[in-house]
């Protein structure tokens, strides 16, 4: 018997609201032609500022925090 699949475009078996343009593809068979997705302009990010000067006194800059030889 027969199986009755669910195809995986949502368009299938209806009728399209424009022409639709066919080529063949390496093996023969007639393939739609998708037109290409109008892509959406990258959207840029401004410079971070730059960081201050770590106002501790260096000595204490070089310790290491509590538990991090353990």
């Amino acid at each position: 018997m027969a199986q009755r699949r669910t195809s995986p475009h949502t368009t299938s078996g209806q009728p399209l609201d424009r022409p639709v343009k066919m080529r063949l593809d390496a093996r023969g068979r007639w393939v739609a032609v998708t037109p290409k997705a109008e892509t959406t302009p990258t959207t840029e990010a401004a410079e971070r500022p730059p960081t201050p000067d770590d106002p501790r006194v260096s000595s204490w800059r070089q310790i290491p925090p509590f538990g991090g030889g353990t």
